[in-house]
């Protein structure tokens, strides 16, 4: 009898899912290749850029207007300047940074039957406080205010009197409150008002006008009542990196971004973010870029933060830093161009600009003072850098009369060149120098480490 025939088995149909998946992997992970790759690209350099001038940068950049954190000004001036060095090939990027900014909301003074109105000093947290109005003159110290009779009362000087001092608006207040002052109101009567920043005290910290001291400072003596509201605001700014795919920041580019409240901050620091970008310029389709970092840190005037921010979160990388170049106010000629420069990278300053300026950068304060004083001294973005143990050079033409102040709305762009020509040229020679890296220093030490 025949053997009955069976049918041969057959292999189930694969469930959709089991063939779907291969091919989404497949096709998003030549997707995410692509992506990849094309995030590696550098944008291409456009000819227009490497032509334009220092000048007709500043043209542009002025127009934006004051550019402290938070205001609308700053954003447009970040989205154009990242513009700028993406259209020199570099790829830019955006680091986060956060801060708390204080925002007056008006005051009031009243003496007797006079009522004026008043302005937080930057930086106070405001306050209400009441109490005589002590006459306070240039140069006393806290004993001496104390012995006027400070304690409790209201501090009242005059900006003409402490002008061209050594002491500026956040000693005078520490003096005042180590005296036992309860507020403290400026008259503002010098030709240049300057923006410091004093301390967050829970005081009513104010300036008057001129006019309005010229009321008030006969009734010196009198009780007073001083109201200041002050608003605390949380914003948001950003570091700008600028930076060929892949390039180590063998040497830093840094300049800061931002200005003071009220100021078109030319000099301080329009001028530095033009001879970044001038270097930048420079140093496109060379060697050089492959090699560098160009950043614009944000919130400098707010107490280094930007800065700070940038150091933390790229520790490992700066390990290979030869050089961070740190360009502030080099757009006046208040002095000479000089540098504070690392004892290692000082010789190479004076070998490519023989002559130049050496000066001693701002010494350590005695205290912390709104993250401006540290171990490490001076008040511009080189320091957190010098805490890291990175060697720094701090390039700068001093102090102008309209530092700090609505009037600082001019500078020249020759000189914002020439700074910018100068720092390349000491960045190819830090380069070319022998050059073994140091371990991290621990904490924040002096110079060298």
């Amino acid at each position: 009898m025949p053997a009955r025939s069976r049918p041969l088995p057959t292999r189930p149909r694969l469930p959709v899912w089991k063939w779907l998946l291969p091919a989404a992997l497949v096709v998003g992970g030549g997707w995410g290749a692509w992506h990849w790759a094309e995030g590696q690209r550098d944008p291409p350099v456009q000819a227009a850029a490497l032509t334009r001038t220092a000048a007709q940068d500043w043209q542009t950049l002025q127009t934006f207007g004051p550019r402290p954190v938070g205001d609308a000004g700053h954003d447009r001036a970040l989205d154009w300047l990242a513009g700028q060095f993406r259209a020199l090939g570099y790829r830019v990027t955006g680091e986060p940074v956060t801060l708390e900014r204080p925002y007056d909301r008006g005051g009031t003074l009243k003496v007797g039957a006079l009522s004026v109105p008043a302005a937080a000093l930057y930086g106070s947290r405001g306050g209400e406080q009441e109490g005589r109005l002590v006459r306070v003159k240039a140069g006393a110290s806290s004993e001496g205010m104390e012995a006027l009779g400070l304690r409790g009362q209201i501090a009242l000087t005059t900006c003409q009197e402490w002008d061209g001092d050594e002491v500026g608006w956040s000693e005078l207040v520490e003096r005042a409150t180590q005296a036992g002052a309860l507020g403290l109101v400026l008259v503002q009567n010098c030709a240049v008002q300057q923006v410091q920043r004093v301390p967050a005290t829970p005081l009513p910290l104010v300036q008057i006008s001129a006019e309005a001291g010229a009321r008030v400072l006969p009734l010196a003596g009198q009780p007073a009542q001083l109201t200041s509201q002050v608003e605390v605001r949380r914003v948001k700014g950003q570091n700008l990196i600028a930076a060929r795919a892949g390039a180590n920041p063998e040497v830093l580019f840094g300049a800061h971004v931002d200005s003071v409240n009220g100021s078109p901050g030319a000099n301080d620091n329009a001028s530095g973010v033009l001879a970044v970008l001038e270097a930048a310029r420079q140093a496109a389709r060379t060697p050089l870029a492959e090699r560098t970092w160009f950043v614009l840190f944000d919130a400098e005037e707010d107490g280094l933060v930007g800065s700070r921010t940038f150091v933390d979160a790229h520790r490992y990388p700066l390990r290979q830093t030869r050089a961070m170049l740190n360009l502030d106010m080099v757009g006046v000629d208040a002095e000479p161009l000089g540098v504070a420069a690392h004892a290692e990278l000082r010789p190479l300053a004076k070998r490519v600009r023989p002559g130049i300026r050496v000066f001693v950068d701002e010494p350590a304060r005695r205290r912390e003072t709104f993250g401006r004083s540290m171990n490490a001294g001076g008040s511009s973005d080189h320091v957190p850098f010098i805490a890291w143990g990175v060697r720094t050079v701090f390039i700068h033409r001093g102090l102008d009369d309209n530092y700090h102040a609505a009037s600082d709305d001019t500078l020249s762009p020759a000189l914002v060149r020439e700074a910018g020509a100068f720092a390349v040229k000491l960045a190819r020679a830090a380069l070319a120098a022998p050059w073994t890296p140091d371990e991290p220093c621990e904490g924040f030490k002096s110079e060298g480490c």
